[in-house]
């Protein structure tokens, strides 16, 4: 038989069997009850279109900088009551499970009526209970709800705690808040902070009420919207991936405060942001393993050529003379600013004051050596495996 032959012969039966199976599948069909209809599936959410129009940057760009929060850096007063003792249990690195409370502000001494809210702890080293007895917190505000008052505006926002409940946790508090206001100091693309008196009131109405100072932490996404730029939560970036000027600063800041956790490759502890014209800033933040909070508790990480979080190491792109110079510029700039800031911190002890002035000034006397700055930066500098 003709190969041809075979083979149309075979395809027929084939495809006769199908339809056979099918017309059978139908009929069988025929005499079942119809299936109920599935719910329809809810469409998936669209993401908002980028880069947006001009106006709606710029509307964007101003409800930013306009929110009520950071418009001040006087201290503010709330009070947070929730069952801490459920809360503060909750210690998983990957849980997001909220907890019920309330939030009432201070304003002009009279403490407004409770606000419901949700709340859970955060973070990752500080919610380990061996370190920290107090979790960071994340607030989830009801935005109708905090409408009209310094909160207006905000939805999860982020507060640093105390940790612990001595003392030297409390210059902690007020040391890392010093490393953010230097930030802020060199560049708004930096995360904003107000330092607060917080009071924490337990829900059991038997446990007595304490207080203690926390930091209140820019939303990333508001930075973003101030910097006409959005959050690009896109891990693996590596030097040659992100605007040079902008890396440069960031690795000459962090040498300042001597803070060496940090990574673009993981984005640990670092915010990408992407501008209207696909470029990418990095933005550090989190600053208690740096060597001005000096930490009792941070640790250098394995791998670094440094034995103390107070031993200054370079971790960023090598650079030209002229990059160094140019990198330099605001920190020069601004430098009264800077080594005035620790004098200016409220509550900050005569110790850790001096002792903060005496490390900001050692990084101005480096910088100050063009010998010494090209050494460090220039001709021996070492790129960093797995930055």
């Amino acid at each position: 038989m003709p190969y041809r032959f075979a083979t149309a012969i075979l395809l027929a039966v084939v495809v006769d069997a199908a339809l056979a199976g099918w017309a059978t599948g139908v009929q069988a069909q025929a005499t079942q009850a119809p299936p109920q209809s599935a719910p329809a599936a809810k469409p998936p959410k669209q993401a908002p279109r980028w880069p947006p129009d001009a106006a709606t940057l710029e509307k964007q760009r101003l409800e930013a900088e306009r929110l009520p929060l950071f418009a001040s850096l006087d201290p503010i007063d709330v009070t947070i009551t929730a069952d801490f003792k459920t809360v503060q249990r909750d210690r998983n690195v990957t849980s997001k499970k909220l907890y019920p409370g309330t939030f009432a502000i201070t304003t002009a001494g009279t403490t407004g009526a409770p606000i419901p809210i949700q709340l859970r702890t955060r973070g990752n080293v500080r919610r380990n209970p061996r370190l920290c007895d107090f979790a960071p917190l994340r607030l989830e505000l009801p935005k109708d709800g905090v409408k009209g008052t310094i909160f207006e505006d905000q939805g999860g926002i982020k507060l640093g705690t105390h940790c612990q409940g001595d003392r030297l946790y409390q210059q902690y508090t007020l040391k890392e808040y010093l490393a953010n206001r230097q930030h802020n100091v060199l560049t708004p693309r930096s995360l904003r902070v107000r330092l607060a008196n917080v009071t924490y009131a337990d829900a059991d109405p038997s446990k007595k009420p304490y207080t203690k100072l926390g930091i209140f932490y820019e939303d990333a996404d508001d930075v973003a919207k101030r910097m006409e730029a959005r959050e690009l939560p896109v891990p693996r970036q590596m030097f040659k991936y992100v605007d040079q000027d902008s890396l440069r600063f960031m690795s000459l800041f962090q040498y300042m405060i001597g803070n060496t956790d940090y990574s673009i490759l993981t984005l640990h502890n670092v915010i990408i942001l992407d501008d209207v014209k696909g470029v990418r800033h990095t933005v550090p933040y989190d600053f208690d393993y740096s060597g001005l909070v000096n930490a009792h508790y941070a640790a250098v990480a394995k791998g670094l050529e440094i034995t103390s979080v107070t031993d200054r190491l370079y971790r960023g792109p090598c650079m030209t003379e002229a990059e160094l110079e140019k990198a330099l510029t605001p920190f020069r700039e601004k430098r009264a600013e800077l080594l005035a800031l620790p004098g200016s911190i409220q509550g900050l002890d005569e110790g850790h004051r001096k002792s903060a002035e005496k490390y900001l000034n050692e990084f101005f006397e480096l910088i100050g050596q063009p010998d010494k700055a090209k050494r460090t930066f220039v001709t021996g500098c070492k790129p960093i495996a797995g930055m």
